[in-house]
């Protein structure tokens, strides 16, 4: 038995641990796994050549860095992604008119019936208008170009 092997998995459990008991990127995980890959191969006493242990090092090695740089980018890229719930995402898109605005009454989005203030003139039921913005529980809309 190895020593430096028995500590990597000891290390390992440890990453393993504190990944559970904190949010991050999982680079505790990552840690641990390449902590527990590098302990596993150094506690058992393979009789193969040292070529051969080198190369599987490199390839494990290899492969880890690979995954996590992939899981990194699209961690990444999730991110920059723009808010895809709540109300934040009605903004820009287009309603149709439930109840007559005059200026104030009811539209139609996504299923709902909202209340909404029109921000100039009349709105007639069946008409479109874009929602320009959300204070609560009530959308702030303007009458499209064409109307309906």
């Amino acid at each position: 038995m190895n020593i430096a092997g028995i500590l990597l998995i000891a290390l390992a459990i440890a990453f393993f641990i504190v990944e559970f008991f904190t949010s991050g990127y999982a680079l505790f995980a990552a840690a641990g796994l390449l902590s527990l890959i590098l302990g596993l191969v150094l506690v058992f006493n393979f009789a193969v050549p040292p070529w051969v242990t080198v190369t599987l090092l490199a390839l494990i090695l290899g492969l880890s860095a690979t995954a996590a740089i992939l899981i990194w980018r699209r961690v990444a890229e999730a991110q920059k992604q723009k808010i895809a719930t709540g109300n934040e995402e009605l903004v820009g898109q287009t309603a149709r008119v439930h109840a007559p605005l005059q200026p104030a009454g009811k539209v139609f989005i996504q299923g709902e019936i909202w209340s909404a203030e029109l921000d100039a003139g009349r709105a007639e039921i069946g008409e479109q208008v874009t929602v320009t913005g959300v204070q609560g529980l009530k959308l702030s809309v303007k009458k499209n170009a064409r109307g309906g």
